[in-house]
């Protein structure tokens, strides 16, 4: 296991893992058209003057600006989740938001770090994600270099394909509140971090049922229904996942739709069209 002191943070590798991350999930079931670059320059809406209320650090504002993102609808219904159950913070529109109306500081950092973590992160850890009931929170440390996953499943937290950081929490904050939290969190250094995410879809431990939407294993549809969990793992099998050379993503999500309307018509996208 990697040593804190062997992990050091670099922007532009933390944005490559984020764009590759993306680029992995339109060969899975992403739209292509839904991942949005950056312009020259980093998007003008995130400066340091925007994102002041939020109290993040300047490097932590030069990562936003910089990075991709997914685009962001005007009802969560049509978002894209990114992971299961939750969607990537599109750091542009928020910062957007912001400049029309900064009372809404509150209630972005809480959409974004979790009710449970929005008053005690500090200024250089940020979220990446935004989850419904605070599901999945995925974090950035950009002192540490490490990639953060809050109230990680233990099954992810001892994946066995990627070493996790070797330090206790304990051992190096000496806050105990930071160290609680960090406590609760799976962690590794950022490439990896992206690259255990990357597994969980290879390993079909998250499953898309549909272009927009993300099941897992760990909690809901998993535990309630896992005759369906295995069947839309067979239907991703039996159209070559995870072998992205015989993989047929097209084939593959229609036929995912044909089965959940067929047996499970409740958890089937109703509003998911077909491409031609």
């Amino acid at each position: 296991m990697p040593s804190l002191s062997e992990i050091s943070y670099n922007r532009d590798e933390c944005i490559s893992a984020v764009r590759e991350y993306y680029n992995f999930l339109v060969g899975m079931y992403l739209d292509e058209a839904e991942v949005v670059e950056p312009p020259p320059g980093g998007w003008p809406s995130i400066t340091t003057a925007t994102m002041a209320p939020l109290g993040k650090t300047d490097e932590v504002v030069s990562l936003l600006r910089h990075l991709p993102y997914i685009r962001e609808k005007n009802d969560d219904m049509y978002n894209v989740q990114t992971a299961a159950w939750c969607y990537f913070t599109n750091w542009e529109a928020d910062a957007s938001l912001l400049i029309r109306d900064s009372s809404c500081v509150e209630s972005v950092k809480i959409s974004t770090e979790s009710a449970s973590l929005y008053e005690i992160l500090p200024p250089h850890v940020v979220s990446i994600t935004k989850s419904p009931r605070d599901w999945t929170t995925l974090l950035i440390d950009t002192e540490l270099g490490i990639g953060l996953w809050y109230e990680c499943p233990g099954e992810v937290r001892d994946w066995p394909l990627r070493e996790k950081v070797l330090e206790d929490p304990y051992d190096y904050e000496e806050d105990e509140e930071q160290a609680e939290w960090r406590g609760e969190c799976g962690a590794w250094s950022i490439p990896d971090f992206f690259e255990v995410l990357k597994d969980q879809f290879r390993e079909l431990k998250f499953v898309p049922k549909s272009p927009r939407a993300v099941v897992d294993v760990y909690i809901s549809e998993g535990v309630a229904f896992p005759d369906m969990i295995e069947m839309l793992q067979g239907i991703y099998r039996e159209h070559g996942w995870p072998d992205m050379e015989k993989y047929r993503k097209k084939d593959c999500l229609k036929a995912v739709q044909k089965a959940l309307k067929e047996r499970y018509p409740r958890l089937a996208d109703s509003d998911w069209v077909e491409e031609e």
